[in-house]
């Protein structure tokens, strides 16, 4: 059976912006629409009367630098929650000015490697860990309308967090990969501009290219590294959703019958 991803939001201005909504459980169930989205950074936005519409509450998941570099509109009734991720640079991840200039690396694989150690991070740094569990709070919180968060890209902190809702709901590892993966056609195009901008600065054009390339894509190896990094830790992904993100079975069932029909 064909995987089912989330469905694409086309808003003027974003390129990555998704609906949960429409995934399917292992159980036969499908989580409900206009409920959980995803999104890229907000800073091109030109349809804020969709936000208005649709989203009562925005978490920025980017680091402080992030936000101020490329502030996230202030939209009329959209509650907004900066909720970093990252409070220092992250190799590949935070999208800052002095971050990018960092990114470059000798060849792919280095760079895979170091992006998959930042993904562990999600799991391991103490930080990184009890922001995702306020995150993951957020989604008792009764309201009338959906729940977004974004970072930079939403690839890595919002991806991450994706995995983590829809593993909660028991979407299967197979649709939550394809989901991750299928990333590469929303953000493809900056990708390529922000590879070729950081090859420029870095002096060995072609090699620093591929190296960027390396960290900006999504990359099957990128959410394993997740999952590698919770058996170590706690012995099973559902043993990390109880003690590392802090959420009973009961909660689980609470989250699945209200983003579940």
């Amino acid at each position: 059976m064909a995987a089912i991803t989330s469905r694409y939001i086309d808003l003027p201005g974003m390129n990555n912006t998704r609906d949960l909504g429409g995934m399917r459980t292992k159980d036969g169930r499908t989580i409900r629409p206009n409920m959980l989205y995803r999104s890229s950074k907000l800073g091109g936005l030109r349809d804020p009367d969709w936000f208005t519409r649709n989203v009562s509450l925005v978490v920025d998941m980017r680091s402080s630098r992030e936000a101020d570099e490329n502030p996230d509109p202030r939209i009329p009734g959209v509650e907004y929650l900066h909720l970093p991720i990252f409070e220092v640079q992250a190799s590949g991840v935070t999208r800052d000015r002095e971050s990018e200039r960092r990114m470059a690396a000798p060849d792919p694989e280095t760079a895979i490697a170091r992006m998959a150690a930042v993904y562990a991070r999600f799991v391991s740094d103490d930080f990184c860990l009890s922001q995702y569990r306020r995150f993951i709070r957020l989604l008792f919180e009764p309201r009338e309308k959906a729940l977004l968060w974004h970072c930079s890209a939403g690839k890595d902190r919002t991806g991450t967090g994706a995995l983590f809702i829809q593993e909660l709901l028991g979407v299967s590892r197979e649709d939550i990969m394809a989901d991750y993966l299928i990333t590469n056609e929303y953000i493809k195009d900056e990708v390529r501009q922000l590879a070729e901008r950081i090859a420029a600065q870095g002096g060995d054009g072609e090699a620093a290219k591929k190296g960027t390339l390396a960290f900006l894509d999504a990359n099957e190896r990128y959410p394993l590294a997740v999952y590698e990094q919770a058996q170590v830790r706690y012995g099973s992904f559902d043993r990390f959703l109880r003690e590392g993100l802090g959420v009973s079975d009961a909660e689980r069932e609470e989250l699945r019958r209200r983003y579940l029909e």
